[in-house]
């Protein structure tokens, strides 16, 4: 895997699908691939957003959006019961049936996400997604500013409320672990959520 960090620089810092596009322009080898990375806006004003990024491909030349500031290769060497620090800004939510009553094309009523705002869900949410893969040893929860997105075809507005978990694990599973740190965890990894940065305790 490859860690960058990497400055976007006009109109595609305002709109979270613009940072994505914007990111997949580092990859120009096979933009029709699935996606690959994760990322995190660690630091944003309106015309400029500081972004680290995880991805299974060693991105390539900078954008005109998107300029590649460092990137590196790392591998995970994790161990059962070894402790790490860890950092995941993730979007907390639960599926409910749609108000509206609306049906998917099988016949069955659609679902939609809602976020959970109260710390106790929150907590029951990343232990859930843990389960069996590590243990949650100390842990702080911060709310972080909503993510505001427009999808420009359909001219819908949207938003989502990302949450930051920090603090201790215990490692239970290595190799499920690692999936995760991989895959990322929960939905809206598109806005830069589910990204979990481990570190040395």
């Amino acid at each position: 895997m490859y860690l960058s960090k990497v400055m976007l620089s006009g109109a595609a810092c305002r709109n979270p699908y613009e940072i994505h596009r914007a990111l997949w322009g580092l990859f120009p080898a096979d933009m029709d691939a699935s996606r690959d990375f994760l990322f995190r806006v660690v630091q944003a004003e309106r015309t400029q957003a500081e972004i680290l990024m995880q991805s299974l491909r060693r991105p390539e030349e900078s954008t005109r959006e998107a300029r590649l500031l460092a990137s590196k290769e790392y591998q995970l060497a994790l161990q059962k019961d070894q402790r790490l620090r860890f950092y995941l800004v993730a979007n907390p939510a639960k599926k409910i049936n749609d108000e509206g009553g609306r049906e998917n094309t099988r016949g069955e009523l659609k679902k939609c996400r809602v976020p959970l705002v109260h710390e106790d869900d929150q907590r029951t949410w990343i232990g859930r997604k843990l389960e069996g893969i590590a243990d949650l040893d100390t842990m702080i929860i911060e709310p972080r500013f909503p993510i505001r997105f427009k999808k420009t075809r359909e001219d819908r507005a949207g938003k989502i409320q990302p949450v930051s978990f920090q603090g201790i694990l215990v490692v239970k599973d290595a190799l499920r672990l690692t999936d995760l740190v991989v895959n990322g965890i929960g939905p809206g990894k598109a806005f830069g959520c589910g990204l979990l940065s481990l570190a040395r305790a």
